[in-house]
Order: C-alpha cells, then sequence, then structure tokens
C-alpha cells in the first residue's frame, strides 16, 4: 500500500538518522522529529477518514455515547480469560474507533481503525487478538461476560493481506445483568493497517445476517481505505 509504505518509510529516516561518524544525536533532530511528527500526522488522517459514521452503517443508526475515541485502548485477553484495556502498542502511529446504535436493538456496535510503522507490528497485533480467541472461550471484564467464544470463517472481502475473525455471545452486560447477544469481530490487515468490526444482534437475531452485515462493513472500510490513500 503506498500509504503504508510512505509511513513505514517515513519512521524508518526517523530511526535511523544518524551523522557520518554514525553517532545517535540526529535522532533526536529536528528533522527527526519532523519525520515522526509527519508519520502520525498522515496516519492520524488515514484512521479518522476510514472508520466509519452511523450514516455509513445504513438508515436509522445513531452515534452511541461515547461516540469516537481518540486514541482507542487495545483490548488484551489475559490468560486469566479476563479481557482489559491497555495503551497501544510500540509502533502504533494512530488508532480511532467509532461506536454506533443498532436502529432497532439499541446495542452498540463499531468499527476501529490501527495504523502501525511497518506490516510487522500489523501482523503480531493480529496475532494476538487471533491467540485470545483460541484460549479463552469464556471471556469477562468486571461483570460483563461472554461465552462460546471461538475462532469463525473469515469473511472473504477482497483487498487484505489477512483476516481473523472471532463470534460468540454476550451473556451478562456490564451490570451483570443477564443478556443473550451474538457478536461477531472481523479484524483484518492491509500493509501496515488494521480494519476491524464488533457487531451486535439481539437475542432473536439471525447468525448468517450478522456475519453477512458485518461482512458488508468490512468491505466498506476495505473501499474507504483505498480511497484515503489516493488523497
Amino acid at each position: 500500500m503506498v500509504v503504508a509504505l510512505g509511513l513505514a518509510v517515513a519512521l524508518v529516516a526517523m530511526l535511523q538518522g544518524g551523522d557520518d561518524d554514525g553517532g545517535s544525536v540526529a535522532n533526536s533532530s529536528p528533522s527527526a522529529t519532523v519525520n515522526e511528527d509527519a508519520a502520525r500526522t498522515e496516519a492520524h488522517r488515514l484512521a479518522a477518514a476510514v472508520a466509519l459514521r452511523p450514516e455509513d452503517w445504513g438508515s436509522g443508526y445513531k452515534r452511541a455515547d461515547p461516540y469516537e475515541t481518540d486514541p482507542a485502548s487495545e483490548w488484551e485477553v489475559r490468560s486469566t480469560c479476563e479481557g482489559v484495556s491497555q495503551s497501544s502498542r510500540s509502533g502504533t502511529l494512530a488508532a480511532i474507533s467509532r461506536a454506533v446504535t443498532h436502529p432497532v436493538s439499541g446495542l452498540i456496535s463499531s468499527t476501529e481503525v490501527r495504523v502501525f510503522a511497518d506490516p510487522a507490528t500489523a501482523e503480531s497485533y493480529l496475532d494476538d487478538i487471533e491467540n485470545g480467541t483460541r484460549r479463552c472461550p469464556e471471556q469477562h471484564s468486571d461483570k460483563t461476560r461472554w461465552a462460546g467464544v471461538r475462532q469463525a470463517t473469515a469473511p472473504a472481502v477482497a483487498g487484505y493481506d489477512e483476516i481473523v475473525a472471532e463470534d460468540g455471545k454476550q451473556v451478562a452486560d456490564a451490570d451483570g445483568k443477564t443478556t443473550d447477544y451474538p457478536y461477531v469481530v472481523y479484524t483484518g490487515r492491509s500493509g501496515a493497517t488494521t480494519l476491524a468490526v464488533i457487531d451486535y444482534e439481539g437475542p432473536d437475531g439471525v447468525p448468517a445476517r450478522l456475519a453477512e452485515r458485518a461482512a458488508g462493513v468490512m468491505k466498506k472500510l476495505q473501499q474507504r481505505l483505498e480511497a484515503a490513500e489516493q488523497q
């Protein structure tokens, strides 16, 4: 990807800066700072352009509260199967998520865009997501609980280098109240950028319809990424 490559080159130039004697003074030079700032600015522009707004989801969708998280934290599933939010890993240039409410169920779904300094860091991010899914069929975060967490069939969406997929059910909400909400999480990588959708359905929802809708969101995210890269 042109933009991903440009971001990586900018960061490499920043990290490899040096004088003829091989000293490290240039690493903290004004030009190095400018390169880093430029890479982060471009990454943020890209993420802000790609993350979906309510109107992108369809008729009746509205902004959730909170709506936009910038920068978005990372979600880690610990060895205890507890999910926690944590700061983004080193090499993250931008991370933006936007949340919307379903027009009928009122449940919250979201999209997230992360731009990394290089494809290897993006791959590592996907590996961590996939490992958490494999290890923990039952997960929790405070009183919120999920069950039947498993690797799902990734949607066939063109333009991604890889997609990891998860589905399951939320069985208790943040207050500990019993729920029965199917969900899917698709996270795809295009070069050094990851695009993700987390989509929920009501208890009477049809899993196939949920998966189809989430796949449509992934397609739209990829299309928006391609358009943003051309700007």
